[in-house]
């Protein structure tokens, strides 16, 4: 089980969206302490939480999607659902072809969510601490490109370059659309601090579970899912106060200019 601050991480949902999901019996917690109050999460609600985002991005209202979700839609209603918004999109101006893709993106994660499971192994590692240059905000997952640019425009000034790039995931209790993203770029050696962007030393994490997975620049990604899963099922839980990082690496050999090779990284603990 996951509290409801790390359900948020992993699911990037804000708390206070998930809370009002739980008052709407869209998403209710798996537990809720009677004494505490505190929610409670499964990693397999994950799944519902994908469903309540791909139905979004086709315009459905939350009444709709609660109604939808309680008579169990079938994957091929769901299939059946995008394509005709597909249609809808492709007579709109070309500025919906973004959204169109999107909506093919989601279709395609619900598809193989399930059987994608576990296909790609877990290590538990201990990460040494690293000097980085980040630049955080508040922002959509899908302005990661824009920070990392502006962050690389200040890097070309003081004559530093870094391949990696690396995300980390703070999560939001009063975000909306928005959410709490820092970016960074690894350092070699000190340089000047910008008031937007912060030198700084990422501190040592004696054990993260970590997967590396292919993901886009441009939809959601399931490797939190299956490390959810696997912190779960083999008695871990997520260390307190440490934000899930995800180290980008892109690769030569991926056709898709939007496309890049990443490990994920969760600081955990033995429950």
């Amino acid at each position: 089980m996951f509290k409801i601050s790390e359900f948020s991480k992993l699911s990037q949902v804000s708390i206070k969206t998930l809370r009002y999901y739980d008052q709407l019996n869209l998403l209710k917690p798996a537990y809720t302490d009677k004494f505490t109050g505190y929610r409670y999460y499964s990693a397999d609600q994950m799944f519902q939480i994908h469903r309540i985002l791909a139905f979004k991005e086709l315009g459905f209202s939350l009444e709709q999607i609660r109604q939808m979700m309680g008579e169990n839609i079938s994957l091929e209603q769901i299939r059946g659902m995008f394509r005709v918004k597909q249609n809808e999109i492709q007579s709109i101006l070309d500025a919906e072809n973004a959204r169109m893709a999107r909506i093919k993106e989601s279709l395609c994660n619900i598809e193989n969510e399930e059987k994608n499971i576990a296909s790609l192994d877990v290590v538990l590692k201990e990460v040494q601490p690293q000097l980085v240059l980040s630049y955080r905000k508040k922002a959509s997952f899908r302005q990661i490109p824009e920070m990392f640019q502006q962050l690389d425009d200040y890097l070309g000034t003081s004559g530093h370059s870094s391949l990696s790039q690396l995300v980390l995931w703070h999560g939001c209790e009063e975000c909306e659309d928005a959410i709490d993203i820092e970016v960074a770029r690894p350092l070699t050696f000190d340089i000047p601090s910008h008031p937007h962007f912060t030198v700084k030393k990422l501190p040592e994490a004696p054990m993260m579970a970590t997967l590396v997975h292919h993901c886009s620049t441009t939809s959601r990604c399931t490797a939190s899912t299956e490390l959810a899963l696997w912190i779960e099922r083999n008695g871990y839980r997520l260390k307190d106060n440490e934000p899930r990082r995800e180290i980008c690496i892109p690769h030569e050999k991926l056709d898709d200019p939007h496309s890049y090779v990443a490990e994920v990284q969760i600081a955990v603990e033995r429950a």
